[in-house]
């Protein structure tokens, strides 16, 4: 990530910014798969909800204010130099990432599941454990949740990154203002406090009401910003920024637990890889097909589309696993 975020800054060509962007992608995307699982391992049942939150969607929320009001701030930068400035600054925390993870140890299950290691684990944790017990992965009971946790962010990712990649543009530029200043408002005034609501909430509602109502909320307000949201700047403003309170209070900070809670540790990072890539196959359906959307049937229809994506998105929430208030132990296939 550090690497890829420095190159973007000296990129002089279309083909080395996009070299330079699959070098950082290749980061975000590994670090996607293990930020969560390293989290969930490290955390107790009650409050593992409220730790993965704060480390991931509200994390998110930050980084992308940040990098809003660095435009903001860089305008007296001589033309094409403050998207150099901002891209290239997001080194500093991938650095300071691996200086601090550097000193982690492995996880305690890693080290008692996977790596059978009892005499690690006491001398790291102070746990003591006579024999390390035997796993097995029944694959009968991977596979349906599996699909659905994957289905899951396959529909939010479509929703909510045409909002994101479009927002500040086609978006902004209907209601008459900046695209940074219109992603600073979205992200600080809605998208963040939905983040604190899941981190405060999601340990005694559970993930599933919370990604269920946030999926319903995200249909409903642009369902109706397809209808009147455009006739009136500050009505368009309160839906769209409606649409991202109930994304970040449900499916937008909730929908990468599933990957990592449901499953037994010797498979938790290829489930919570698979539905990472759900998920990234739901970026690229948006990149694609927003833009198609718009040109042959309008913004009113591509939103009303976007909302049907997002009651879908409710409608699987519903039978998905309630992993919350449950040790990550109840998970695990132990052998007979």
């Amino acid at each position: 990530m550090a690497l890829g975020a420095l190159a973007q800054a000296f990129a002089s060509t279309p083909a080395e910014l996009a070299a330079a962007r699959f070098i950082l992608g290749v980061g975000i995307g590994a670090d996607y798969v293990f930020s969560p699982l390293i989290n969930a391992e490290y955390a107790n049942r009650r409050d593992r909800g409220k730790l993965m939150a704060i480390s991931g969607g509200l994390m998110w929320s930050l980084g992308a204010v940040a990098s809003a009001a660095a435009l903001l701030l860089t305008p007296g930068l001589e033309p094409g130099l403050s998207w150099r400035v901002v891209l290239a600054l997001s080194a500093a925390p991938a650095l300071l990432v691996v200086y601090v993870r550097r000193k982690f140890p492995e996880t305690p299950r890693y080290l008692l599941y996977i790596k059978n290691d009892v005499e690690e684990l006491r001398e790291k944790y102070g746990v003591e454990v006579g024999v390390a017990p035997r796993l097995r992965v029944d694959w009968n009971r991977v596979v349906v949740p599996l699909l659905l946790a994957s289905l899951a962010w396959f529909l939010y990712d479509v929703a909510a990154y045409a909002m994101v990649f479009f927002g500040p543009n086609v978006m902004a530029e209907s209601l008459g203002v900046d695209g940074a200043l219109y992603q600073l408002v979205v992200f600080s005034a809605f998208v963040m406090p939905g983040n604190l609501i899941v981190a405060l909430l999601v340990d005694r509602l559970g993930r599933r009401a919370l990604q269920a109502l946030g999926f319903a909320g995200m249909g409903a307000a642009v369902m109706l910003a397809a209808i009147y949201g455009m006739r009136d700047v500050i009505l368009a403003l309160i839906l769209f920024g409606l649409y991202g309170l109930m994304a970040a209070a449900g499916p937008g900070t909730v929908v990468g637990f599933w990957g990592v809670e449901l499953f037994p540790t010797p498979v938790r990072g290829l489930t919570s890889g698979i539905t990472v890539v759900a998920g990234r196959m739901g970026v690229v359906t948006a990149t694609l097909l927003v833009p198609v959307l718009l040109h042959a049937a309008g913004l009113g229809i591509t939103l009303a589309f976007l909302g049907a994506v997002s009651l879908l998105g409710a409608v699987v929430a519903l039978f998905l696993e309630e992993p919350g208030g449950r040790s990550l132990d109840e998970f695990e296939h132990l052998e007979a």
